[in-house]
């Protein structure tokens, strides 16, 4: 009994949630969505957002289940076919599928792709901009705004975006399979 205890206590703690059953959002993305795309950071090409979509669910259903699985530390509104949530370390956007109305598309990006790729406007009335100061420096939204004027290939505004990212691809992953062969945390 006293090594089933000890084992049950190792596993929990080593989980990072303080649960045996939940997972983090990252990884609950990834298991219950498909993958449909990656987009690469200009900043670090070893860092980059992961893109998945939601077939036949509308944003308030796919952001029940996140909320069940994971209440976010911060919330927008669902606005104009966006919703923005951030979780520790992790950017989640859901945005209506242009494809097809009926799906939404699931951006999960980390902090540090957030703060060196995205242009400051993709939060423009979703989040408020002393949370992005608080988080990336108070002159980010300055900075990037400027470096994003110089060269806008290198600012990137979402998934669904008009433009060209130079990160994003031009065709999407095979539904199911990623790029880089093996999901999250596997590496190139």
């Amino acid at each position: 009994m006293m090594i089933v205890s000890v084992l049950l206590f190792v596993t929990a703690c080593g989980n990072g949630s303080g649960s045996l059953f939940k997972d983090g959002i990252e990884d609950y993305i990834g298991t219950t969505y498909q993958l449909f795309d990656t987009v690469t950071s200009t900043a670090n090409s070893d860092d980059y957002a992961q893109v998945y979509i939601a077939e036949n669910q509308d944003i308030s259903t796919v952001a029940s289940n996140l909320r069940n699985h994971e209440e976010p530390s911060e919330m927008s509104e669902e606005r104009d076919g966006k919703q923005i949530f951030i979780y520790e370390n992790q950017f989640v956007t859901l945005t209506e599928s242009q494809d097809d109305a009926s799906d939404t598309m699931i951006e999960v990006a980390g902090e540090e792709f957030v703060r060196n790729n995205y242009r400051p406007s993709f939060f423009e009335g979703y989040l408020v901009a002393t949370l992005l100061g608080n988080m990336f420096g108070n002159n980010w939204s300055t900075n990037r705004n400027q470096a994003c004027t110089l060269n806008p290939s290198r600012c990137y505004g979402g998934y669904n975006s008009a433009g060209s990212f130079a990160g994003k691809n031009t065709i999407p992953t095979i539904r199911g399979a990623s790029v880089r062969g093996g999901g999250i945390g596997s590496g190139k």
